[in-house]
């Protein structure tokens, strides 16, 4: 008996659960139809469950261009229907968001069960089984529920932890805020960034500063380049959020005099190593896989090299400095 019994034992420990929801892909590169088909179960839950013994709710998903066409085979009502979306963006989440899509586009046709009466069974040579009243009180149930509580929108997700992202930055920077050898100029970066969460990541910085100041016998040009690293942080409500960095650099900058005749500026040049603290905050724009980045920033340079002007202050790009900076790019992995 104990031999006997072992088999059945066996083939009841493996027996698969029934499939309530299949879903198929037809172009949709990077699309898990299974992992969308079991979102769909959950937000279907309660008509799937009673609808289980019978034929499950089919799906076919096509994808062209930046369009996506969804048809649906409800065996509930045995219709076909279909509808036309905009391709959700190839990242992280976007099976949630086509699941969503699909669940309101059977709400729609289950809405018809509130005002039209259960057609009647088919003929007999018809193979399509009679809807289940079990089933259809349920899609009258979830209908009513849908109709009272409509889905809130999903906000945009936030960067994956696994997302490298790389910005190319430009803007102005006033330097030696504080001394009166202020020198302005430009400021150009490539900046490299990787999220440890969805909202706190590391950054690594290569810029390039170039700044000068006119003097009445002479002009004063500066030029520093840094490399540097440190953390990013950042809050996406929507596609529109804040964030901001703060980051310390190395580098080599040279202060050089133009002199527009003998004896008005130092024409020699005074090079040597510095180093740099900055932070920066501003709203930060995730389109896609478009990264955009406005930033108010300040900073110290220290062990800056001076620029000597005959009978006035000397210049520097050292001490305190402020500007602004646009960063654009995108999600390079």
């Amino acid at each position: 008996m104990l031999l006997g019994a072992l088999p059945l034992g066996a083939s009841v420990a493996h027996a698969a659960p029934p499939e309530r929801v299949v879903v198929g892909a037809q172009g949709c590169e990077g699309l898990a139809p299974g992992e969308v088909g079991r979102l769909l179960d959950l937000e279907l839950a309660m008509v799937t469950t009673e609808i289980r013994s019978g034929p499950p709710l089919r799906v076919e998903l096509h994808c062209g261009g930046e369009r996506m066409t969804i048809e649906v085979v409800d065996p509930l009502t045995r219709k076909r229907l279909a509808r036309d979306i905009p391709a959700p963006d190839p990242e992280p989440g976007r099976e949630r968001v086509v699941a969503l899509a699909i669940s309101e586009l059977f709400a729609a046709s289950w809405l018809e069960l509130l005002t039209t009466p259960v057609p009647p069974p088919p003929p007999p040579d018809d193979p399509t089984p009679p809807p289940d009243p079990t089933a259809v009180e349920a899609a009258r149930r979830m209908s009513e529920r849908r109709i009272e509580h409509p889905p809130e929108p999903e906000p945009a997700p936030a960067p994956s932890r696994r997302a490298l992202e790389l910005l190319v930055g430009a803007g102005a920077r006033g330097r030696a805020l504080l001394d009166d050898g202020r020198l302005g100029g430009g400021h150009t970066e490539l900046r490299l960034r990787s999220w440890l969460s969805p909202g706190l990541g590391v950054v690594a910085v290569v810029g390039w500063d170039l700044a000068q100041r006119s003097r009445r016998h002479g002009l004063v040009r500066g030029q520093v380049v840094t490399a540097g690293g440190g953390l990013a942080w950042g809050v996406w409500p929507s596609r529109v959020g804040v964030g901001g960095h703060v980051s310390a650099a190395g580098g080599w900058a040279r202060v050089r005099g133009l002199p527009h005749e003998p004896g008005g500026v130092d024409e020699g040049a005074n090079a040597g190593l510095t180093g740099e603290v900055s932070l920066g905050l501003g709203p930060r724009v995730h389109y896609g896989r478009l990264r955009l980045d406005i930033d108010a920033e300040a900073g110290a340079m220290l062990r800056a090299p001076m620029g000597v002007v005959v009978g006035e202050p000397p210049m520097s790009m050292g001490g305190l400095w402020a500007g602004l900076a646009l960063r654009l790019g995108g999600v390079v992995r």
